[in-house]
């Protein structure tokens, strides 16, 4: 909160915070735009120290379900909780400072949060991406996305002792694609060539753990010609999923006079390319 300056505050600055229907914050500034920016800054860390303490409090209590949670420190960013219907209800001016009490309505907060809570776990369509344990490399990045967003309203809600529907299923179903979903690279080419194996299982092993029991599949259709221009490798590739349906298809080219083992990486690299912005878009 801080008054600056060694200026003395109002009498009612910092006082009356326990509030059942209001969260209640303090600011102070020699603007005023800045110090309702600072009250509003202190409700949103009030919300941030709960949730942390809430997050250290679950971590001793659960196991690895929870390893994809990037920190153990939660931030709050008071833009991006995007705090509304905010009322500015003591203001005062003072020796150059401005004096700010801001309060606003838990039922608020509560329908914000749930709102968010409920459109993040909407977007996921939880019944298909359950049709398989194993998750594409997009729908795990996806997942793990939601999830931390989910988490972080789910505790918001809490601290507003409110409750929201559990993420157990979800966070299981992360669990088992992680550090990365498991998939069996199937190479059928015409030509006999373990670089060609070798060189797709290094940038696919950049998405996928490459088991060869893998319920997914990685298949490559390679097709070499080799000349006296050079040559040239074309795949057409695809990711089937636990019911062999196909969810990514793409091709590569590379025609090149510097030699097969050129060819084969950098056909593998663009194919490195192909699935990262698949995956991320």
């Amino acid at each position: 909160m801080g008054c600056g300056g060694g200026a003395k505050p109002p009498s009612w600055y910092g006082k009356d915070t326990q509030d059942s229907a209001y969260l209640i914050g303090f600011g102070s500034a020699s603007k005023l735009e800045s110090a309702k920016a600072r009250a509003l800054n202190d409700i949103s860390s009030q919300l941030s120290v709960q949730v942390s303490s809430q997050f250290k409090t679950q971590t001793q209590r659960q196991d690895s379900n929870i390893t994809h949670k990037a920190s153990s420190d939660i931030q709050l960013d008071v833009a991006a909780m995007e705090l509304s219907d905010v009322q500015y209800t003591k203001s005062e001016f003072e020796n150059g400072q401005h004096y700010v009490q801001a309060k606003i309505l838990k039922s608020a907060l509560i329908s914000q949060f749930q709102n968010k809570f409920n459109n993040t776990y909407n977007t996921l369509n939880v019944v298909s991406l359950s049709k398989c344990k194993i998750l594409s490399a997009k729908d795990k990045l996806r997942l793990e996305n939601a999830l931390n967003e989910l988490w972080l309203y789910s505790q918001l809600l809490q601290t507003l002792e409110k409750q929201t529907r559990s993420l157990d299923n979800l966070e299981s179903l992360l669990s088992a694609n992680m550090p990365l979903p498991a998939a069996k690279l199937v190479i059928r080419s015409n030509v006999d060539s373990a670089r060609i194996y070798n060189d797709l299982a290094k940038e696919l092993g950049e998405f996928y753990t490459i088991q060869n029991d893998a319920a997914h599949t990685l298949y490559a259709e390679v097709r070499a010609i080799q000349s006296a221009k050079g040559v040239k490798i074309d795949v057409l590739f695809s990711i089937l999923d636990c019911r062999n349906n196909p969810i990514f298809n793409t091709n590569v080219s590379e025609e090149t006079n510097k030699g097969f083992e050129f060819a084969t990486k950098r056909v593998s690299v663009q194919l490195y390319k192909k699935m990262q912005e698949w995956i991320e878009n």
